[in-house]
């Protein structure tokens, strides 16, 4: 982790990308290229492991996360990351921004979106979706039938038409990695 940010507000202040902020925060320094978070800090690695490992440090000592970033008014936000992008018809759809707006369902506790191979956009998206408790009894068919019905609602009230899942899929887990990380196979 390169920062903390403990106001309880999504994403994080503008005023920590600045020359004067490395002092204010542990060391760190912050800068957006293309969208991108580049972190500098003296408790960065030089490279990977590994005799021919790529560098990780541009000329001026910073590290490209790889996080993208959007500045909406005072503060920066996370979308996404570079190499997770979905192409749907040349627009483009940050997996995290479509799972934000799943996962803010009470009933969810976490999905999964990527991308489908499409004859006509290249793409579409998907969703797997995990529950907080699977339907039962003599309804369940129905109650996941509206439990569908529902997120596909948010994910229209929220969402440009091309980033709503064209479908959604009730899984019982979801390959998590050993930082607790979603594991995005197809990234």
């Amino acid at each position: 982790m390169g920062f903390e940010v403990n106001d309880a507000r999504e994403g994080f202040p503008s005023g920590m990308i600045d020359p004067g902020a490395h002092e204010r925060h542990g060391g760190v320094d912050m800068k957006v290229v293309d969208g991108s978070l580049r972190i500098r800090s003296s408790r960065t690695a030089i490279h990977y492991l590994g005799p021919e490992s790529p560098a990780l440090l541009d000329p001026e000592g910073f590290v490209d996360t790889g996080d993208l970033l959007e500045l909406r008014g005072d503060r920066y936000y996370f979308v996404g990351r570079r190499g997770g992008i979905i192409n749907v018809g040349g627009l483009k759809v940050h997996p995290e921004e479509v799972e934000a707006v799943i996962n803010r369902h009470p009933d969810v506790r976490m999905s999964l979106v990527r991308s489908r191979k499409n004859p006509i956009t290249g793409a579409i998206v998907v969703a797997d979706v995990v529950l907080r408790a699977e339907p039962d009894g003599a309804n369940a068919a129905d109650r996941a039938a509206e439990l569908k019905r529902e997120i596909m609602q948010s994910c229209r009230a929220a969402l440009s038409e091309h980033k709503v899942p064209a479908s959604i899929r009730f899984v019982p887990s979801l390959d998590v990695g050993a930082t607790g990380k979603l594991a995005r196979h197809h990234a």
